[in-house]
């Protein structure tokens, strides 16, 4: 399978960041799809896999909240395993055209956190 996000671009193949955070990307490029993760020291945050296809299913029964990533609607769902545990995790696939997507998720520690989050993720450009 190939992406249209350039495998043989090791770098910058994530989005930026927004400015004023202290977060930075850990980025992987694998055959198929780009892994970004944003870390606050060793704990990721944000993640995004940029992808030909989605590779996960999104259950109606999780959808939570509405929102935006850059100029994109969403809908934010919690993850099942994070339904099973109460942990503070969302995520949302963002279609981006031409055969690209994008999957983004959020891993909070508290509901403060995760709030600040989703408005964080509402300011990654995705084209």
């Amino acid at each position: 399978m190939s992406v249209a996000f350039p495998a043989s671009a090791q770098q910058g193949a994530c989005p930026p960041l927004p400015a004023g955070t202290n977060l930075q990307w850990q980025e992987k490029v694998h055959d198929g799809f780009v892994l970004c993760r944003a870390l606050d020291g060793e704990r990721p945050v944000l993640s995004l896999m940029l992808t030909a296809k989605p590779t996960v299913n999104l259950l109606r029964r999780n959808r939570l909240e509405e929102g935006s990533i850059g100029s994109h609607e969403v809908r934010w769902y919690q993850p099942e395993m994070a339904v099973q545990t109460g942990a503070q995790q969302r995520i949302t696939i963002v279609e981006l055209g031409n055969d690209r997507y994008a999957q983004v998720w959020v891993e909070a520690a508290s509901d403060t956190e995760l709030r600040q989050l989703l408005t964080l993720a509402q300011s990654i450009p995705l084209y």
